[in-house]
């Protein structure tokens, strides 16, 4: 991973719209995160998510971690991971809103969602838009599908535990186990 490539991108780029447009959206989510009263630990920890997904937008991690030899262009016109930390930038905001009682953490919070789906809308328009959709990722093609199939698979083997059918065809998701006496055969 270049860390100094990385560091480097905090400041300004060759895209300097997009940097005040980040700078703007992390300072919202500053103050949103002071007015948020602090007995709302999941508002705290919502606004310390978006803080990171502003970092991680600004600095192109997604495309140095995954050692990309272009690793701007694959995290933002390619990778999917950079669409789904955008829209935490939107949703967030929002549902900090939607879940406090302050009037200030309120108003903000609508400010700094309104302000991350133009961002995220933005983004999209300019860049991700004429993408391929089989250019989801920065991987090989059959590289990505093995590794959904993995994942398919180990989800399928943790959840068979809690999933049953009945007679073969109905799934029923059991929480607990039923007693003898409630259970029709």
């Amino acid at each position: 991973m270049d860390y100094k490539a990385m560091l480097a991108s905090l400041w300004l780029t060759d895209q300097p719209i997009w940097d005040f447009a980040l700078y703007g959206l992390f300072l919202l989510n500053v103050i949103l995160l002071f007015t948020v009263p602090s007995e709302s630990s999941f508002g705290t920890m919502l606004g310390i998510l978006v803080l990171v997904a502003i970092v991680i937008d600004k600095t192109y991690a997604f495309g140095y971690l995954m050692k990309s030899p272009y690793p701007k262009v694959c995290h933002a016109k390619i990778f999917i991971g950079t669409y789904l930390i955008r829209a935490l930038m939107f949703v967030a905001p929002l549902t900090i809103a939607g879940s406090t009682d302050s009037g200030k953490a309120r108003g903000i919070g609508i400010i700094a969602g309104l302000a991350g789906a133009a961002y995220l809308f933005g983004r999209w328009f300019m860049e991700q838009r004429k993408v391929p959709s089989g250019n989801i990722t920065c991987q090989n093609p059959e590289i990505v599908a093995s590794s959904a199939q993995a994942i398919l698979l180990l989800g399928y083997v943790l959840a068979r535990r809690s999933v049953r059918l009945i007679n073969g065809h109905v799934p029923l998701p059991i929480a607990q186990e039923l007693s003898a006496h409630k259970v029709e055969v």
